[in-house]
């Protein structure tokens, strides 16, 4: 539990060092009516970790369910802010799938982390197509 709080302080830095290695833009540009909605989206997940932290209190097997559902919400907004319906989906998919897990498998402890490691790969591929596919448009 530790190391994916502790790793996940470096996904934000590592975005955006990946960004500048591929000559890609890290941020909105200055003046963009999005720029206030994306600093508010980037305390949602860590501002929810106590909430995570006291359910893993409660049941400890209800860390990872917890987390899914948190990190979905912070997905939710990411929508409006990129424009990709996609974020959607992935939100959609990790908030329904970490309340069926913690409500009708809590015995199974992993089973969220490694769902969750899977949703994200599997979006990460989806997120790039429809990325390069709207770049192709413009």
């Amino acid at each position: 539990m530790a190391v994916l709080v502790l790793l996940g302080i470096f996904i934000f830095p590592m975005t955006q060092l990946l960004l500048r290695l591929m000559r890609r833009p890290a941020s909105l540009p200055k003046g963009h009516p999005m720029n206030a909605l994306a600093m508010q989206v980037a305390f949602v997940l860590p501002l929810s970790l106590p909430l995570v932290f006291a359910a893993a209190a409660y049941r400890q097997n209800w860390f990872y369910p917890a987390f899914m559902i948190a990190l979905g919400a912070h997905y939710l907004p990411f929508m409006f802010l990129y424009g990709m319906w996609q974020f959607g989906v992935l939100a959609a998919f990790l908030i329904g799938a970490g309340l069926l897990i913690g409500l009708y498998l809590p015995s199974i402890f992993s089973l969220g982390g490694w769902l969750t490691a899977l949703a994200l790969l599997f979006f990460a591929f989806v997120g790039r197509r429809a990325a390069l596919s709207e770049n192709q448009e413009t």
